[in-house]
């Protein structure tokens, strides 16, 4: 009797991806064997894929609820409803239920573990090979908040990372049909308040092809949340009219292959005028999946590299922009070893190495910019090195970032065998990619 593939069942070998926002969250996956992801619909043979996100704690008995029921349970009377999340874990805050406070990243940690469970008869999140959060933007704060809510809901934290929609937009159209994105594509995002547009611009003078977003906010174009206190007929005509303005201002020039509706704001079918500007020579697709299905495209790109993630690379915000190596000598000759690739989110980039140093206790990074410009070199010198002969000192390196744009160095003496033991004495550098000089700002004195 045939059982299935309990890969399949169980999720091993899949990728999640999860987008969350202080409104909705939404999940998409893409089981083994599967040719594209799956978007997860809270009716079955419809396209609900947007789960409110909130939590409802019941006055009736010490229950939460979440999403639709949770809206429901609160609109009845019957409970507490807990909004923005998101926001609030970020921002550190404690939430007040009826005089209880409760952590704000641990109602989020909550939410998104109720909101899992709707994968139930699908796959087990945690056997994952990838589970990829997306969000508006990620900084520090955003990848240690993340980080401990899949912490929380015990998601392997080796398998668990972030991007920010805007990167989202870049996996999800470089895997789609050359033809929708051979020029320009652009997302109206009006999930907000306020219109957002996302342009993706390709540069094919460099090699890799270097991929950027633009991102403008258009706050002449808004609404009022929730949408039941939205614009009347009267606003929504203003709102068409601004619309179509700004649509023929932003695709002037532009040669733009596919737009992108995407948000609640674009219920109702209130963009009248507007509709013959977007689908002026291009395709139009309206739809609310794009964010999660491109994390799914993501997290398969960040744990199995393919031909197109070496024949485009991103260049967002949270993006290192620079390709970062080690000058080495290998068999008398120069020679250059890689460290960090340009393309790669600042917080998971991270390499260690081992080298011999120098008999003047110094080496070189090369710095090789995306953007076409100069390549630099960084002299490090480390001072207090055990004296030993030329090349009996081994250095363990670490490189990684501090921020998109800050290199952090740390150097650990790990000796020379038995000959010349280690005395694991540890020196620490940064130096910023954008400074001119080429070498590199010292953080502190050696420890």
């Amino acid at each position: 009797m045939f059982l299935g593939n309990p890969d399949r069942k169980s999720g091993a070998g899949a990728f999640i991806g999860y987008d969350i926002s202080d409104r909705f969250a939404q999940i998409s996956f893409w089981l083994p064997g599967a040719d594209k992801p799956e978007t997860l619909s809270q009716v079955m043979g419809e396209e609900e894929y947007m789960i409110p996100a909130v939590l409802c704690r019941r006055r009736d008995r010490d229950v939460w609820t979440y999403g639709r029921e949770a809206l429901k349970n609160a609109e009845a009377g019957q409970g507490i409803l807990v909004e923005n999340m998101l926001s609030k874990a970020l921002a550190g805050e404690s939430v007040e239920v009826e005089g209880e406070c409760f952590d704000a990243a641990v109602l989020l940690s909550l939410f998104i573990k109720r909101s899992l469970s709707l994968l139930a008869g699908a796959m087990q999140p945690e056997k994952a090979a990838m589970f990829l959060f997306t969000v508006d933007e990620v900084d520090k704060q955003t990848v240690e908040v993340l980080s401990r809510v899949a912490a929380l809901i015990s998601l392997p934290p080796d398998r668990v990372s972030c991007q920010s929609r805007g990167e989202s937009f870049f996996y999800y159209n470089i895997n789609q049909p050359e033809e929708l994105w051979r020029h320009q594509v652009m997302i109206c995002d009006f999930s907000g308040t306020a219109m957002k547009l996302l342009m993706f611009e390709m540069n094919h003078h460099t090699r890799p092809v270097t991929v950027m977003v633009h991102e403008e906010i258009h706050p002449e174009i808004g609404r009022r949340l929730p949408p039941e206190e939205g614009p009347g007929d009267g606003d929504k005509q203003i709102m068409d009219e601004r619309f179509a303005s700004v649509l023929e201002k932003v695709c002037a020039g532009k040669i733009i292959d596919t737009i992108y509706l995407i948000g609640d704001g674009f219920n109702g079918e209130w963009y009248v005028r507007s509709l013959p500007v977007l689908c002026r020579g291009r395709r139009v697709f309206q739809g609310n999946n794009l964010y999660s299905k491109g994390a799914c495209y993501g997290a398969r790109a960040k744990k199995q590299p393919g031909e197109d993630g070496r024949s485009y690379v991103y260049l967002g915000k949270d993006m290192l922009k620079a390709n970062i190596g080690l000058e080495a000598s290998f068999r008398g000759q120069d020679s250059y070893f890689a460290l960090l690739d340009a393309g790669i989110n600042w917080y998971d980039a991270v390499r260690e190495c081992d080298f011999l140093l120098n008999e003047d206790h110094a080496f070189s990074l090369r710095i090789t910019p995306l953007n076409g410009r100069e390549v630099k070199e960084v002299a490090v010198t480390l001072d207090g090195v055990p004296e030993r002969p030329p090349r009996t000192t081994r250095i363990h390196l670490t490189v990684s970032l501090s921020d998109a744009d800050t290199v952090r160095l740390k150097m650990e003496d790990r000796g020379f065998g038995e000959m010349f033991p280690a005395s694991h004495k540890i020196w620490e550098e940064t130096f910023r990619l954008k400074e001119e000089k080429g070498r590199g700002r010292k953080e502190g004195e050696a420890t």
